[in-house]
């Protein structure tokens, strides 16, 4: 999968999670490819400035262009979801798999 799609894919969980009013857990985004890079994005002002992301996530400048580029579908979660028509997965075992692990994390004494 290349780091644009990776990146749409990102986008995906993120407004999933986001869409159903849950929080990735932190322990959780580690394991979750781009992400990290996704939720950083978000905090930052618009327009994301590419040399930001290529400083924060010490990247090349083509490789902090192509991350950029998937980034502008941040804020039009359908348009990164029309990038991966496989995306529908998300609905599955693994949105499942992340919800659970999320009232995991919530719940008392959970831990994930």
């Amino acid at each position: 999968m290349s780091a644009s799609a990776m990146v749409s894919w990102a986008i995906t969980v993120v407004g999933e999670f986001e869409g159903a009013g849950r929080r990735i857990p932190d322990a959780v985004v580690p394991l979750l490819p781009m992400v990290e890079v996704v939720l950083w994005a978000k905090e930052q002002p618009w327009p994301l400035r590419m040399e930001d992301l290529q400083q924060r996530f010490n990247l090349s400048r083509a490789t902090a262009y192509r991350w950029y580029g998937a980034l502008l579908d941040l804020h039009d979660p359908a348009a990164a979801r029309r990038r991966l028509p496989a995306a529908t997965v998300m609905r599955g075992s693994m949105f499942r798999a992340l919800q659970d692990a999320a009232r995991q994390a919530d719940a008392p004494g959970g831990a994930v």
